[in-house]
């Protein structure tokens, strides 16, 4: 009988069988968030930057309440 390219490997036995690593998914910060680029005037945005300060925030924390502010009216 002929021996074929793949009879060695069939002879080779596994001594254990693999195992996957089963990881949760994690939720991620941002999941209910999108991005958005937004060109703002010089001038607006340097005000805006430092409102953020003075109010010990950030920039966009400032901006998600001004347009839920301004979408609440």
């Amino acid at each position: 009988m002929k021996s074929g390219p793949f009879d060695k490997l069939k002879q080779i036995q596994l001594k254990e069988t693999p195992k996957q690593k089963i990881v949760p998914v994690k939720e991620r910060k941002r999941d209910n968030e999108s991005s958005y680029t937004l060109w703002l005037n010089k001038d607006l945005l340097k005000a805006l930057k430092f409102k953020a300060v003075e109010e010990n925030d950030n920039v966009k924390n400032l901006v998600e309440k001004a347009i839920i502010k301004y979408l609440n009216q």
